[in-house]
């Protein structure tokens, strides 16, 4: 039987003063207090490489630089490379938040002709945006020494949680805030789908990934996972890798619900069913172990999913 890995990528730790509400999900909420709890990497990538048996390096994951490879873009060592992520940034009376709805997605076409526009407008030696697939990257002239964030696991929330740190890190501010000044009035930046008023910079790391891989079965979902697997091929594990995302359902009326039985509701019945040998689940730094034979734990009381990694 095959294992299954999966990443709730956008569900954190609300503040004490914010579980007033919020809905429960009883079906996560039953496996989860009866799973095995571990800490894991609050990255869920790096958690991901970890289980393919790779050694990510300290710091930023290398993201900007392995998807420019893959694509065939120079890496050099006098440049670095980000991720640059399409967001909708929302104003409010005290704070700027990211849209509930998470980065918009870009429709086809859109990212080269971005791009294109970038190139026209700036027309600066020392940047460049390109398109890598449906994504864009941006390379910068230097060495940026920052922690950066996706803003994908930040979907409905302020801002400055996801700023970067580090030594250059206002630097990388300034970068992109000019980046926003330059989308500033192009509310139909991305063509027809939903509006985007930012490019947001992550995934600086230089250093390579590192270890003898055995990847599960990806879902294909990430292409920083799918250009590291075409690098680093290795043997395959009779496991598969998914990535869950809440912001995907915010559309759906009662998107909690539709979270809670879409993937745990499936969970519960593949391990019933005995086509799981077993679950290994990541939430906000934590890795939650669920075997068949854990299912029986009735003893164990279900807690609300928001104190389960306090």
């Amino acid at each position: 039987m095959a294992e299954l890995y999966a990443a709730l990528t956008d569900l954190l730790a609300p503040d004490a003063d914010g579980v007033e509400g919020l809905p429960r999900l009883p079906l996560a909420e039953r496996l989860l207090s009866r799973a095995e709890c571990r800490p894991a990497p609050r990255d869920w990538r790096r958690w991901a490489l970890g289980l393919a048996g790779l050694d990510p390096p300290p710091g930023d994951l290398p993201v900007g630089r392995t998807l420019a490879r893959h694509h065939g873009y120079a890496a050099d060592e006098g440049v670095t490379w980000f991720v640059a992520t399409p967001v909708r940034l929302v104003a409010g009376l005290t704070h700027l938040t990211f849209h509930a709805e998470g980065a918009p997605a870009l429709p086809a076409g859109a990212a080269p002709a971005l791009a294109a526009r970038f190139a026209a407008d700036w027309a600066d030696p020392a940047l460049a945006l390109v398109a890598a697939g449906g994504a864009l990257l941006l390379r910068a002239a230097g060495r940026f020494d920052v922690a950066t964030h996706d803003p994908a696991a930040f979907a409905g929330r302020d801002v400055s949680e996801a700023l970067p740190a580090g030594p250059d890190a206002g630097r990388l501010e300034r970068l992109m805030t000019e980046l926003q000044m330059w989308l500033h009035g192009r509310a139909s930046a991305a063509g027809d789908g939903p509006a985007v008023n930012g490019l947001w910079l992550w995934g600086a790391g230089r250093q390579a990934l590192a270890g003898s891989a055995a990847w599960p079965t990806l879902d294909g979902r990430d292409a920083f996972l799918a250009a590291a697997a075409a690098a680093l091929p290795g043997a395959a594990r009779a496991a598969r890798l998914e990535s869950w995302s809440l912001a995907e359902l915010a559309r759906e009326r009662r998107g909690f619900v539709a979270a809670d039985a879409r993937w745990f509701g499936a969970l519960e019945a593949a391990l019933r069913q005995g086509t799981l040998a077993a679950a290994r689940v990541h939430v906000a730094g934590r890795e939650f172990l669920i075997r068949p034979r854990q299912r029986w734990r009735r003893w164990v009381r279900p807690r609300p999913w928001w104190e389960l990694w306090r």
